[in-house]
């Protein structure tokens, strides 16, 4: 268990499948858990195009792309790579202990279950 308050439990990293992602509900935020080549990365589930889910997007290289309008996403900075999208994703920063996922998100509220 992490000492620091600030840390919310997300998933299990075995539920994050190999390159696969995963919708949580943390703390009232909907993040996305995208398991990369450079581990799990953790992103706000909205393309900042039009506020669409970006959970049904394909995982490319260390990046998501919209499935809606196209977009394409850095995991590791947000940074928008490709339009329509001008505006990076929200990304929080993951912490894995003992095989839990771990997020850190702006407010402190309960976690909630994730969405398979």
């Amino acid at each position: 268990m992490l000492a620091d308050d600030r840390w919310q439990y997300a998933a299990e990293v075995e539920s994050v499948k190999a390159l696969g992602k995963l919708v949580c509900d943390v703390g009232g935020h909907s993040i996305l858990l995208c398991n990369t080549h450079n581990g799990v990365k953790a992103v706000e589930n909205l393309c900042t195009h039009l506020r669409k889910p970006l959970d049904n997007g394909r995982l490319v290289g260390g990046q998501v792309i919209c499935p809606f309008h196209g977009a394409c996403f850095d995991l590791q900075t947000g940074k928008a790579l490709s339009g329509p999208a001008v505006f990076p994703l929200q990304t929080y920063p993951v912490h894995i202990d003992s095989g839990r996922i771990y997020v850190s998100v702006p407010e402190t509220q309960t976690a909630r279950a994730c969405s398979f």
